[in-house]
């Protein structure tokens, strides 16, 4: 595992090979927050559960600090590490428990994951039946592309993850339950005048007067 570190110079992650990042001024940081919350060296480092001499070499530094070191050290004296775009908007990291393959990894974080039981064309097309069914599946991205101009929607929208598809059921499961009581109820009634076709609907059908059913 590679530790990331905030604060030095150059482009480490080779994200930017036209101009390196600006410098975070770690140092300066940290000497804000002890004069923000009063503290000395030895009362931060003591927080923090390191030696003060480590918070001596950050303030002295131009080097850089572990990423998680630098936001334990932020916490303690009640603020945060946070990423914001160019127009200053904070910027979330990417759910954990987004949905994931067969072999449990996740899936391409710049592609689109369909949702569960949603099929793109050339599984309709040709099944495969000599594999076990896939637990999520993406749209490649001229697919992708598409489907953005069809629907409007732009690129930031964020993969489904097991969370998200948990609260869907739920809704789902309770609309469904709210709608089986109605119908029993209307089994009930004596002025219930559903025809045949409602109890093979999903509620009362368009021709259908009674609408007990919704």
């Amino acid at each position: 595992m590679v530790n990331q570190r905030v604060g030095a110079e150059g482009d480490p992650a080779g994200l930017s090979p036209r101009a390196a990042p600006s410098t975070l001024d770690v140092s300066g940081a940290v000497r804000r927050l002890r004069r923000t919350n009063d503290l000395s060296q030895r009362d931060l480092a003591r927080l923090v559960g390191i030696d003060q001499s480590q918070i001596a070499r950050i303030e002295a530094s131009h080097r850089g600090i572990d990423v998680q070191l630098f936001a334990q050290i932020l916490e303690v004296g009640g603020m945060r590490l946070t990423i914001v775009d160019a127009h200053g908007v904070e910027i979330t990291p990417v759910g954990q428990d987004v949905l994931r393959d067969n072999a449990g990894r996740r899936m391409p974080a710049h592609l689109d994951v369909l949702e569960p039981g949603e099929l793109p064309y050339f599984a309709l097309r040709g099944p495969r039946y000599d594999r076990a069914k896939p637990r999520v599946r993406y749209q490649h991205r001229r697919a992708r592309d598409q489907r953005r101009t069809e629907d409007g929607t732009g690129p930031n929208d964020d993969q489904p993850t097991r969370s998200d598809i948990a609260d869907v059921e739920r809704v789902t499961r309770t609309a469904r339950l709210v709608q089986a009581r109605r119908r029993a109820s209307a089994l009930l009634a004596d002025d219930c005048t559903c025809i045949p076709a409602c109890w093979d609907h999903a509620g009362c059908t368009p021709s259908c007067e009674c609408r007990c059913g919704g």
